[in-house]
């Protein structure tokens, strides 16, 4: 067993994204369902124990993800310049090839969670990106995707934790799609997050290469009318919300904070 702590965090992504490949595998060929929560709560958990002065995930009591569309955030830090994302994950159905839940849409709310999710990541203070991170496996005889990664050789089982950015995916569904083989075209292993070399220069701070990543690859296909300002000092700031320092600590929060946060999970990367 590997040491807490050792490591770095691309190869630790790489890995929980194997695994979530493997591991949708193994449940779809013993008929065991697993979900969305269950699969984010491993990973983050994981990715915290291998990474105990890098991150720090908090898990809260809350059922707001019907009212803004989003399973949890992660706030990417260093040097206190801080890029937030909102993410909602999503799990493949390894027999139709489809993402079933993709387009869904509570009964008590007007709107699709998708644009939930891009409604109050845009709007909030401050702001945040609208991700989705998809959890995929299928077999790849039957469908064998484009590799859009500019850092590594193609390797699919590193797409068991596929990213995308929310409007490009919306854009797809709203041409009433939701089939792996047209998000395949817009998804990058989710390690592009971390360790990226294809969208950034040389010795660029976490948050800012973390952003380029999400300029660089989806900046083109988002419209001026959808996203006006898909600027980087609109996303990387200095300084963080209060609780983000507080949760970094271990200190309790205030009734305010408690308030303030409208996810049931945090996942602080700080290097």
């Amino acid at each position: 067993m590997r040491p807490i702590g050792s490591g770095n965090l691309c190869e630790d992504f790489i890995a929980k994204a194997k695994q979530t490949w493997n591991r949708i595998k193994l449940s779809a060929l013993w008929g065991m369902s697993i979900f969305e929560e269950t699969i984010t709560d491993i990973n983050l958990l994981d990715l915290q124990i291998n990474h105990p002065n890098e991150i720090t995930t908090k898990k809260f009591k809350k059922n707001e993800e019907a009212r803004i569309g989003a399973d949890w955030e992660w706030w990417i830090g260093s040097d206190d310049f801080w890029l937030p994302l909102r993410v909602q994950a999503k799990i493949v159905d390894p027999t139709t090839l489809r993402y079933p839940h993709l387009g869904y849409k509570s009964p008590n709310s007007p709107l699709r969670q998708i644009d939930l999710l891009i409604k109050y990541s845009l709007n909030d203070t401050p702001p945040r990106i609208p991700i989705y991170v998809f959890y995929n496996y299928w077999n790849v005889n039957r469908f064998d995707p484009p590799w859009l990664c500019c850092s590594y050789s193609k390797s699919l089982e590193m797409i068991g934790c596929g990213i995308s950015e929310a409007i490009s995916v919306k854009t797809i569904l709203d041409q009433h799609s939701d089939m792996v083989k047209d998000i395949a075209n817009i998804m990058y292993p989710w390690n592009c997050v971390v360790c990226c070399k294809g969208f950034f220069t040389e010795n660029e701070k976490l948050p800012f290469r973390a952003f380029n990543f999400f300029s660089g690859a989806f900046g083109k296909r988002i419209t001026e009318t959808d996203f006006p300002s898909y600027k980087m000092e609109k996303f990387v700031r200095k300084g963080a919300p209060r609780y983000i320092y507080k949760i970094l600590k271990g200190e309790e929060l205030s009734v305010d904070e408690w308030k303030e946060i409208v996810v049931s999970r945090i996942t602080i990367i700080n290097v």
